[in-house]
């Protein structure tokens, strides 16, 4: 009888339980269905894209949420036979939360153990770039301890993971962030996470406190930083370089994706350009087009005679060598672009290219053009360059086409201006540098090639050791004393055939341009041939298996197709009147002001720097652009450092006292550019050094 009753007993509870689930999954079905349609509205609103992404994805047939015994959503991930949480979400991501906020993982740069450097440039950036650099360097803060926990307030947060998103409101609610980035690979989890947390609060909240949130969904490890690098090109690097990350769910995706991100990071803090080179880049653009140079012109028809026709982009990278008897062969089959030094490796091989592309705008371009000279000069050479190209070069060569470098305070004027007048602008060449044969490849692609053959673009060094071709100026007796090599070539590349390579930040930042280019261009043929770093969506090819139709091929026909077809000269009256000195003095001494203002914490110091930003970072897309890239760069180089002042020591004051050193010298450099740029906008660049070091 006793066992009789336990088992009823048992049964009754049993009983209990699920009716007690059940009541739960009626109740968590009846809240999760009006949270979804009210995340649904607030997408539609704030991210239409998202929405619709939303409204038309396709669930797995077993999608579903679990109700746990706290009530909340739990979810199993497609493959795996373990959910997301226990029996308790909320408690657990609040333990997550307050672990990963206590000794929080930051993701930024050590500005402060940066030596001192020595040069004779005394150019403007470079000279308070010294100042602020030796303001930073202390002795005394490598005992200084830094901060460890999550403060309050801080500049970016990277989460890395949504799963059901019960961690994202917990941390919101007591830390703020101006830019929140939120990335999941799984785009069925975000979707589940919509039945489970009110994403139109979070982004209510973010938006109230004027905040940008990102959401990077169902992206691939593969395109997820190179999304966010785009976003801190678009709206300043100062949005990334100082970033609390956050580890959700371990996973393959994720951690691919936060390997991808460290393994890049790099690249946040290349590529700003700075104040001199913004002037130096713009007198050049007004020299150039006064002596009646071609620009490469929009809207252009790209005739069959030149889309059938392949063209060899040739670079100066080791790989050249075992490439010079397939260029012979093909020479009168191909256009060939010569990228910068390859011109002269290619003349010694007996090769002649058709075009000579050039993209450095500092005298030593020139000064190297002219030490290097193949006999004959270039009188008979077409080159291909930039807008803000030296302009002594020009009368060198035998025809000059140009296209527009941009993001350059030069590019942005000459664009405006053309369209003003001719209804089409001068083409802004797609990922165009660092290196000058991404400069070659992208003329190549604006041109209307469709079949892009790469030699000798390796973008690094090879495993055997080899940095150049031994046919380059880099092993010439004559010149090798005074070209060298880049150096720190660490970052190591997957072979684009057999042999891994290791690039220089310089030629990682090129090698990231060709997977753009490549990627951006679905309908036009890359092959990237011989050894050296692979080419995401290039297709490899060895030296062999290079082949071309037999063709009768008139050359010359097909280069004035190219000349007459995409290029004019520009008759641009008064361009000089265009470029309106006393708005840029108005934006300098806006600046300086607000950099007046007073502030007694690092939230109030930080709001003064962000002023700054957002008025320089207004103009991006006003009349004036072109003052927007004046400026630009050389903000970011004492923005950066200065964000991550701000929050890198625990000692608040002492920060404060270091901050305010240095953004006296940031006050300082824009009352001195105020003045320059009105009396030097058209002095052509006269920097060179004894020393060339380049890496094409």
């Amino acid at each position: 009888m006793d066992n009789l009753e336990q088992l009823l007993e048992e049964a009754e509870k049993q009983l209990d339980t699920a009716r007690a689930h059940q009541l739960r999954e009626q109740k968590f079905a009846l809240e999760a269905n009006q949270r979804f349609e009210n995340n649904l509205t607030a997408f539609k609103k704030y991210y239409p894209q998202i929405y619709k992404e939303i409204t038309q994805i396709k669930l797995r047939d077993d999608f579903c949420i679990h109700v746990t015994e706290s009530g909340h959503g739990n979810f199993f991930m497609q493959g795996k036979d373990v959910p997301l949480y226990g029996n308790n979400p909320i408690e657990q991501v609040k333990a997550q939360v307050d672990k990963y906020t206590k000794s929080a993982n930051f993701s930024r740069t050590n500005y402060f153990d940066t030596q001192e450097w020595e040069s004779n440039d005394e150019r403007i950036h470079v000279r308070y770039m010294h100042k602020l650099v030796r303001s930073l360097h202390f002795q005394e803060d490598n005992k200084l301890p830094c901060l460890t926990e999550l403060p309050e307030n801080f500049p970016t947060c990277l989460i890395f993971g949504i799963g059901l998103g019960y961690h994202i409101p917990q941390l919101l609610e007591k830390h703020q962030f101006d830019y929140l980035f939120i990335c999941e690979p799984d785009l069925e989890l975000f979707y589940a996470s919509l039945f489970c947390i009110n994403w139109f609060s979070i982004i209510e909240q973010i938006d109230k406190q004027n905040g940008c949130l990102f959401l990077h969904l169902g992206v691939s490890y593969e395109d997820f930083f190179s999304q966010v690098f785009a976003i801190g090109e678009d709206i300043g690097a100062f949005s990334i370089i100082n970033s609390f990350c956050y580890q959700h769910y371990p996973s393959d995706d994720v951690n691919k994706m936060i390997k991808s991100f460290f393994d890049n990071y790099y690249q946040v803090h290349q590529g700003f350009g700075f104040y001199n080179d913004a002037i130096t880049g713009l007198s050049h653009a007004l020299h150039n087009v006064n002596q009646k140079a071609n620009f490469l012109m929009s809207s252009a028809i790209t005739r069959d005679a030149i889309q059938d026709v392949p063209v060899f982009v040739v670079g100066n990278g080791p790989s050249l060598d075992k490439a010079i008897p397939v260029l012979k062969k093909y020479q009168n089959q191909a256009i060939i672009l010569a990228a910068g030094t390859a011109f002269q490796s290619l003349c010694k091989a007996g090769i002649k290219a058709d075009f000579h592309v050039l993209v450095e705008r500092p005298k030593i371009t020139y000064d190297i053009q002219l030490d290097i000279a193949p006999e004959d000069g270039y009188s008979d050479v077409n080159l291909l360059a930039v807008d803000v190209i030296y302009p002594d070069l020009l009368p060198l060569y035998k025809w000059v086409g140009l296209g527009l470098k941009g993001p350059e305070a030069s590019s942005a004027l000459l664009q405006r201006e053309s369209t003003l007048k001719y209804g089409r602008s001068i083409v802004n060449l797609p990922c165009c540098g660092p290196m000058v044969s991404n400069t070659a490849s992208s003329f190549a692609a604006c041109l209307g090639f469709k079949d892009i053959y790469l030699f000798g673009v390796d973008n690094g060094y090879l495993e055997s050791g080899e940095t150049h071709s031994k046919l380059s100026i880099y092993n010439d007796d004559n010149f090798k004393a005074r070209f060298k090599t880049l150096q720190g070539a660490n970052i190591e590349f997957e072979a684009n055939l057999t042999q891994k390579v290791k690039a220089t930040s310089l030629m990682a930042m090129s090698k990231s341009m060709f997977d753009k280019l490549v990627r951006a261009l679905p309908n036009t043929n890359f092959y990237n041939v011989g050894e050296g770093a692979k080419i995401n969506g290039a297709i490899p090819l060895t030296e062999e298996n290079v082949y071309l139709e037999s063709r009768e091929l008139d050359k010359e026909s097909v280069i004035d197709e190219i000349k007459v077809g995409h290029f004019r000269t520009l008759e641009l009256d008064n361009l000089e009147e265009k470029i309106d000195f006393d708005e840029y003095e108005s934006l300098c001494d806006y600046l300086i002001e607000i950099g007046e203002r007073p502030y007694t914490n690092r939230e109030e110091a930080h709001e003064v720097l962000k002023a700054q930003q957002r008025l320089v970072y207004a103009y991006k897309k006003s009349k004036h652009r072109h003052l927007f890239h004046m400026l630009k760069g050389t903000l970011l180089y004492f923005h950066c450092p200065l964000v991550t002042l701000l929050y890198y020591y625990q000692d608040e004051q002492y920060t404060l006292a270091k901050f305010s050193e240095c953004m006296n010298i940031w006050q300082e450099f824009l009352s001195k550019v105020k003045f320059d740029f009105r009396l030097n906008y058209l002095e052509k660049c006269d920097y060179t050094k004894d020393e060339y070091k380049r890496g094409e």
